[in-house]
């Protein structure tokens, strides 16, 4: 049988979908345009190739050595993606498929960003083509796949991740969700193969888990749109209901078993499924949802004046302002989306993609205030979005008049839709060139509340303007004494500035108040080495080294100390530890060196060469 004919009896079998498209478009013609719309999404974001490593970037691949060699990979199922920062710190992130994907990257690239934002832009690019290929056995319509595609793959909201080497998460996970429910559904298409499918998409749905936590979602997914799909048998609505959750039960059952053992894996790696960040109860978090909820409708919708930070804070009482009036349009968005799902089954499943995945972000006792809402958290979303805008379409447009024998009115409306979200999608993506355009961006949006302050001021101190850091860190410390994080910082800028006392008393500070954090510990060691105290120094770099033992430098500055008191074996073990760790570290092996000689007599009366400056470190 012909192309054409397949067509032909494709839409003999399917009346709904030919009465949509009027003229059904070619497979042929439909893998064109798709090509074509891949394309673009890549042009789209090809400018970041000339990007830098922002923001997390830093310490999250330049300073994360579980990426430099094989040895760490254990470590990748058995702890918090950032334990190689803070080893003792209960995280909340179990993402060792993340970590593999960044170790890989660094095994062919290397530190060099163009490398590391070619993979995210090809990942995007991959999730695109899966979002077409979802949509077209969703929607039963080709061109409103197509719509689907090119709305979600140039949305501007997916600038933070896919223009942000650290934002990857989103696609990365997507990849994996979108590819395990397309062998769901083929399992459902062929019975005879549905073990084979049945298995592969049981392994991507694990390895999205594995990407990031949202994955856990798909068995909701996938168990209303069985109750969807399902048909009503027998007179009582009750006994109905029943049967058709019963049966939904059975098939997502397998990935239940597999998200019992994810979170085992959780448990085990975290001692913890969640560990909450804030001190704030369920009833804050409960008034905080309209306006998290209008803030995600807003930039689905209307997506200008994005930032890679907003200062939406906690709401503790009911109030008119945060909590009354952005209720009232998401009550009417529920309302309608309801009535949608009601009316057509098509529209069910767009806004189960739409609304489930949006539930794990509104657990907002996982996050921090300054992070409660996040552009990234509307990447899987915006794909159920974009499947209502392109029923929308297909529906509601007139159909006169043909352009590549489709209907004109609607080919117009998408090009027009497709440029001004690839114009927008360049917007949103210029602050994450590098550094300097990160941080005009911040100063220029001038964030308000705790969080964003804090991003301010370490952004300002990296930039070495580091009286405006402290200035900023002063006041923070004012309204909250206790934190860890502004009395490191401050200790640290003020370290930098070589004001020793105020570093001294604000160090000891931060290491009283979490002795779990390794950093405090080694900043006050340098601190008391610069202020002549030896022993003081060796003893807080140790405890450094102790609670992050393959930390870069560490070993190196306890090697410095250990000669300074004359440890000439302690400091030879030191630094062969930080040539381990950092075989480029030719400061260590040239130490090294010199005590191996003196050692053996080839340099009698001590150690030749200057003692080393660890000022910068």
């Amino acid at each position: 049988m012909s192309e054409s004919e397949q067509d032909k009896v494709q839409a003999e079998i399917s009346p709904s979908s030919n009465r949509l498209a009027g003229v059904p478009m070619s497979a042929r013609a439909a893998t064109v345009a798709i090509l074509i719309i891949l394309a673009l999404v890549f042009l789209v974001y090809f400018r970041t190739l000339w990007f830098d490593f922002v923001h997390d970037d830093r310490p999250q691949i330049v300073g994360n050595t579980w990426l430099r060699a094989w040895k760490y990979l254990p470590r990748y199922f058995t702890a918090d993606v950032w334990s190689f920062l803070h080893p003792v710190f209960r995280g909340t992130f179990y993402r060792p498929m993340f970590l593999l994907w960044l170790r890989l990257q660094y095994l062919v690239f290397g530190l060099r960003p163009w490398g590391w934002h070619l993979c995210t832009i090809l990942c995007h690019v991959g999730v695109t083509l899966l979002a077409y290929c979802t949509a077209e056995r969703l929607l039963e319509d080709r061109l409103a796949a197509l719509f689907t595609a090119l709305i979600f793959g140039l949305h501007p909201t997916h600038a933070e991740a896919v223009a942000w080497v650290s934002g990857v998460t989103e696609p990365l996970f997507a990849l994996f969700l979108f590819a395990s429910y397309l062998c769901y559904l083929q399992k459902r298409a062929e019975p005879a193969r549905a073990r084979r499918y049945w298995a592969a998409s049981l392994i991507l749905y694990a390895f999205a888990c594995l990407s990031k936590e949202t994955a856990v979602i798909l068995p909701i997914i996938i168990f209303a749109c069985e109750l969807v799909w399902s048909e009503p048998v027998g007179s009582s609505r009750w006994r109905d209901w029943t049967r058709r959750c019963l049966d939904a039960a059975k098939v997502v059952a397998p990935y239940l078993a597999l998200f019992v053992i994810y979170i085992a894996a959780r448990l085990f790696s975290l001692q913890g499924f969640q560990n909450t960040k804030e001190a704030h109860s369920y009833l804050a978090m409960f008034l905080t949802w309209p306006s998290v909820l209008w803030f995600y409708i807003q930039h689905l919708f209307w997506p200008r004046d994005l930032s890679p930070f907003y200062s939406m804070e906690f709401f503790n009482r009911v109030d008119v302002r945060n909590v009354l009036l952005p209720a009232v349009p998401v009550a009417v968005a529920a309302i309608g989306l309801g009535y949608l799902a009601r009316r057509s089954a098509k529209a069910a499943v767009a806004t189960i993609w739409l609304v489930v995945p949006i539930l794990p972000v509104l657990n907002l006792r996982a996050f921090i205030e300054g992070h409660l809402v996040h552009d990234r958290y509307l990447y899987l979303p915006s794909f159920g979005f974009a499947m209502l805008v392109a029923l929308g379409i297909r529906q509601f447009l007139p159909r006169q008049g043909r352009v590549w024998g489709q209907p004109a009115i609607q080919i117009g409306l998408a090009c027009a839709l497709g440029v001004l979200l690839g114009v927008a999608s360049l917007q949103a993506m210029a602050c994450y060139a590098n550094d300097t355009t990160f941080f005009a961006f911040i100063t220029n949006s001038g964030p308000e509340g705790r969080k964003p302050n804090m991003n301010l001021a370490g952004i300002l101190g990296q930039r070495g303007q580091l009286d405006e850091a402290l200035r900023m860190y002063e006041q923070l410390s004012l309204t909250e004494p206790d934190s860890w994080d502004i009395s490191y910082n401050l200790g640290y800028a003020y370290y930098l500035k070589g004001r020793l006392p105020e570093a001294d008393r604000y160090l000891s500070r931060a290491v009283q108040i979490d002795a779990s954090r390794p950093d405090g510990f080694f900043y006050l060691g340098l601190t008391k080495l610069k202020l002549g105290d030896i022993d003081a120094a060796a003893a807080n770099v140790q405890r450094a080294v102790i609670i992050r033992p393959d930390a870069e430098h560490y070993h190196f500055a306890l090697g410095v100390i250990f000669r300074l008191q004359g440890n000439l074996p302690g400091a030879l073990s030191e630094f062969r530890q930080e040539i381990d760790l950092d075989p480029r570290n030719d400061s260590a092996r040239q130490q090294a060196k010199e005590i191996e000689a003196a050692l053996s007599g080839t340099h009698k009366g001590g150690v030749a060469g200057p003692t080393p400056d660890l000022s910068s470190r």
